[in-house]
C-alpha cells in the first residue's frame, strides 16, 4: 500500500505530516480519557508511538523540531502570563526557598549516587547532577484546566521552576566553557553583563513598548496577537545571547505581559486557544518521539541506570517539596501538587545530557536511559498533578472568599461601535471568573414608523459587536429588541434576564448629558441594580492606579461589597493600586472586607471631604490611571448634595481621563412598573 501512494517513511509530505499529527492530537487524548489517562499522556505515548524509535512516521526534522521547541516556549511563556505577580512579589521568599531545595537535594544526592554508586567520573556526575536537577512544566495545562493557576503553591512551584533550572542550566554553562578552555574572568565578566542586559530589556523596555503598542493598536486583534508572539520569541533570542536557556526568556517575557493582558479578555482568549490546540500537543508528541523503548532490552546496565537515576529523581523532588511544605505550612495535597508539577523532566534534562554526549563526557547508555526517564517522569508527573490539583480545586472551593448571594449578569447595551470594545473589555474586567454566565449585549431599536430601517442600519454595527464576541467564551448572541423607548426596552430586558449589573458608555466627551439626560434619569427610576457608566479614552487594561471617590454612609447601602469587589478584579487583571478616598467609616469597612478574601491588595486609604477631595485627585491623576466615582440615587443613605455637583467638574478637571461612575444597587421603589401602555 505505501509503494502505491509513493509514500516512504518517515514521512517527507508537508501536508502529510501536519494531518497526522492533527489526527494524533484530536483522537489520542480522547481515546486515553476513557481509560483515564491524562491527555498529556496520550500525547506522549502517541509520540513514542508515531516517532523514529516506533513506526517511524514521523522524525526529528528541523521543521518538526520548530513546531516542539514552540511549543515549550510557549508553554513556560503561559506560566509566566498566568502567575500572581503581587502574590509572587510578596512570596517571593516561598519560591526561592523551593527553587533553592529544588535544585541542590537533587543535584547533591544524584551527584553522589552517579560518581560513587554508578562510578561515573567527576564530569559526567556533574552533567547528570545538572539534569537530575532541572523539572519542566509538563503538567501545566492540566493545572490551567483545573482553574488553580493562581494557588498559593502553583506561584512557589513556577518561581522555583525557574531557580532551579536557571541554575543548572548556568552550570552546564560553566561546563562546557571549561571543557572548551575558556572559563576565566571574561566569561564572568561577560556573562554577568550581557544577563543584565537581558533583564533590563525584558523588564523595562519591552513593558513600555508593550503599553505603547496595545494603546495605540487596541481593537486590532491579529496585529495584538502577533505583537504578543514577536515579544516571546524575542525574549528568547535575546536570553539565549546572554548565556541563558530560551525558555528563561519566555517565562520572563509572561512576566513582562502579564498585567497588560488581563485573564478572560479576547486577547488572553487567543493566546490560551492557539497554545493548548496546537503548540502545546505538538511540543508533547516531540517529547514523546525521543523516547526509545527499544535500550530496555539491549542490556541489564541501563535498567540499573534507569533505576537507580528514577529512584534518585522522583525521591529527591519529593524531599523539596516536604520540606518546603513543612516550612511554610502547605496542606499534604499542596504538596503532593507540587511534587507532580515538578517531577516532569523533559527538555532542559535532554538538552544537557545531550550536550555532555556531544562532547564525549556522558557515554550512550547513558543518554538512552535519561530518555525513558524523562517518559516515566512524564507519566508519574501528569498522574499526581491531575489527581492532588482535583483535590486541591475542591478544597479551594469549599473554603472560597465570601460567597456570592446572587448569581451574576451583566447586560451591556450597544449603541455607538465605537464604544464596543472597551465596553465589553470592562465587563470581562469585572466579570467574576467563577461565573458561568455569559455577558449579555443588546441593542434597543425605539417603536415608531422607522423601525424596520433601524434594525437594518443597526446591523454593520453589530457585526462589530459579533466580532468581538467571536473572540472570547464569555459573550452571549447579541439580542436586538424594538421597544417603545431605550430606557423601557433595558428595563424589561434586566427583569427578563435576571441582570444585576447594567455596563454603558456616553458617547461625547462630555459626560454632561449622560448624567443629565432621560436615559440614565430614567434607568435609575426604573431599576435599582448596580450601573456602570463609562468613558475609557485608553485600554483599561493599561491602568496603573484606580483612585475611588466614594461619599458619606456609602458602606450602607446594599450594593456596597459588590462595587468594591469590583474595584479589587479590576485591581487584580491590572496589576494596579488602589486609591480610596473617602471617610473613616466607609474604609473600615473596606478593610474588613479585605480582610475576608484571600487576595493580595496594594491598597491606599486618603481621608477628607468629597468635594474638595475631588481637586486633590485632579492633580495626582495620570493620563493611564482610572478615575472611579461612588454616587448614589436621590433619597438613598449615601446622596448627598457635594456629589450632586461633581459630573459638572468631571469636562473640567478631567478632560482625558478614564473615568467610570457607578451607582450601586440600592433598594428602590419601582415608578412606572405597573403602567399599562397602550
Amino acid at each position: 500500500m505505501m509503494s502505491i501512494l509513493k509514500i516512504t517513511l518517515p514521512l517527507q509530505e508537508p501536508v502529510l505530516i501536519f494531518a497526522l499529527v492533527l489526527v494524533i492530537i484530536l483522537l489520542a487524548p480522547t481515546l486515553l480519557r476513557k481509560i483515564k489517562i491524562p491527555e498529556i499522556i496520550g500525547l506522549i505515548l502517541a509520540g513514542v508511538l508515531v516517532g523514529p524509535h516506533g513506526l517511524n512516521l514521523l522524525s526529528e526534522e528541523l521543521e518538526f523540531s520548530i513546531f516542539g521547541t514552540t511549543g515549550l516556549l510557549y508553554l513556560m511563556f503561559l506560566a509566566g502570563l498566568e502567575i500572581d505577580v503581587k502574590d509572587f512579589r510578596k512570596n517571593k521568599e516561598k519560591s526561592f526557598t523551593f527553587g533553592l531545595l529544588s535544585f541542590a537535594i537533587p543535584f547533591g544526592l544524584s551527584y553522589l549516587t552517579a560518581h560513587l554508586l554508578l562510578d561515573f567520573s567527576i564530569v559526567a556526575a556533574l552533567f547528570i547532577s545538572s539534569m537530575i536537577a532541572t523539572h519542566t512544566l509538563v503538567s501545566y495545562p492540566i493545572i490551567s484546566s483545573l482553574g488553580i493557576s493562581r494557588n498559593r503553591v502553583i506561584n512557589t512551584s513556577i518561581g522555583g521552576t525557574i531557580i532551579a533550572d536557571t541554575i543548572a542550566l548556568l552550570i552546564l554553562a560553566v561546563l562546557v566553557e571549561s571543557a572548551e578552555g575558556t572559563l576565566g574572568i571574561q566569561f564572568w565578566l561577560q556573562f554577568v553583563l550581557y544577563f543584565s542586559l537581558f533583564v533590563f530589556v525584558v523588564n523595562w523596555i519591552f513593558p513600555k513598548l508593550s503599553r505603547w503598542f496595545f494603546k495605540n493598536y487596541d481593537g486590532q486583534s491579529s496585529m495584538e496577537y502577533v505583537f504578543v508572539l514577536t515579544i516571546v520569541f524575542l525574549s528568547a533570542v535575546i536570553a539565549e545571547f546572554a548565556h541563558v536557556e530560551p525558555i528563561v526568556g519566555a517565562f520572563f517575557a509572561g512576566l513582562a505581559l502579564n498585567r497588560l493582558i488581563p485573564k478572560g479578555s479576547p486577547l488572553m482568549n487567543r493566546i490560551m486557544f492557539i497554545g493548548h490546540t496546537l503548540f502545546i500537543p505538538f511540543f508533547l508528541i516531540s517529547v514523546g518521539m525521543l523516547v526509545n523503548l527499544n535500550v530496555l532490552f539491549e542490556s541489564s546496565e541501563i535498567l540499573w541506570i534507569i533505576g537507580i537515576l528514577l529512584v534518585v529523581a522522583l525521591l529527591t523532588k519529593y524531599l523539596a517539596a516536604y520540606i518546603t511544605q513543612k516550612i511554610f505550612g502547605y496542606t499534604v495535597n499542596e504538596r503532593n501538587l507540587m511534587f507532580g508539577l515538578t517531577t516532569a523532566r523533559a527538555a532542559s534534562a535532554i538538552a544537557i545530557i545531550i550536550v555532555g554526549f556531544n562532547m564525549g563526557m556522558v557515554h550512550e547508555t547513558t543518554m538512552n536511559a535519561t530518555i525513558i526517564l524523562v517518559l516515566i517522569t512524564c507519566l508519574i508527573s501528569s498522574f499526581v498533578t491531575e489527581r492532588s490539583g482535583k483535590v486541591v480545586a475542591v478544597e479551594g472551593e469549599k473554603a472560597g472568599t465570601i460567597p456570592s448571594l446572587t448569581e451574576e449578569k451583566i447586560l451591556i447595551p450597544i449603541s455607538n461601535p465605537t464604544t464596543i470594545r472597551n465596553l465589553v473589555s470592562f465587563a470581562l474586567i469585572i466579570k467574576d471568573d467563577q461565573s458561568e454566565q455569559p455577558i449579555y449585549p443588546i441593542n434597543i431599536v425605539e417603536d415608531d414608523h422607522q423601525a424596520h430601517e433601524k434594525i437594518q442600519n443597526y446591523r454593520n454595527m453589530l457585526e462589530t459587536a459579533r466580532e468581538h464576541a467571536s473572540s472570547t467564551d464569555h459573550l452571549a448572541e447579541i439580542i436586538t429588541r424594538v421597544d417603545t423607548n431605550v430606557a423601557d426596552g433595558i428595563s424589561r430586558a434586566i427583569k427578563e434576564l435576571g441582570i444585576n449589573k447594567l455596563v454603558i458608555g456616553w458617547h461625547d466627551k462630555t459626560p454632561r448629558d449622560i448624567f443629565f439626560g432621560s436615559l440614565l434619569n430614567n434607568l435609575l427610576q426604573k431599576t435599582g441594580k448596580t450601573i456602570y457608566v463609562t468613558r475609557l479614552t485608553s485600554p483599561v487594561n493599561l491602568v496603573n492606579k484606580i483612585h475611588v471617590l466614594m461619599p458619606a454612609n456609602a458602606e450602607f447601602e446594599a450594593g456596597f461589597y459588590e462595587w468594591v469587589s469590583d474595584v479589587c478584579d479590576i485591581c487584580n487583571h491590572t496589576d494596579s493600586q488602589i486609591i480610596f478616598w473617602g471617610y473613616q467609616e466607609t474604609h473600615e469597612s473596606i478593610r474588613q472586607y479585605l480582610s475576608q478574601v484571600n487576595e493580595t491588595y496594594d491598597v491606599v486609604y486618603r481621608t477628607g471631604k468629597c468635594y474638595h477631595m475631588l481637586n486633590v485627585i485632579a492633580k495626582k491623576l495620570n493620563k493611564e490611571d482610572l478615575l472611579v466615582i461612588v454616587k448614589a440615587r436621590p433619597h438613598t443613605l449615601s446622596y448627598n448634595k457635594d456629589f450632586r455637583n461633581i459630573p459638572l467638574k468631571l469636562d473640567e478637571l478631567f478632560p482625558e481621563s478614564n473615568i467610570v461612575v457607578v451607582y450601586p444597587e440600592q433598594e428602590i421603589e419601582y415608578r412606572d412598573a405597573m403602567d399599562v401602555q397602550v
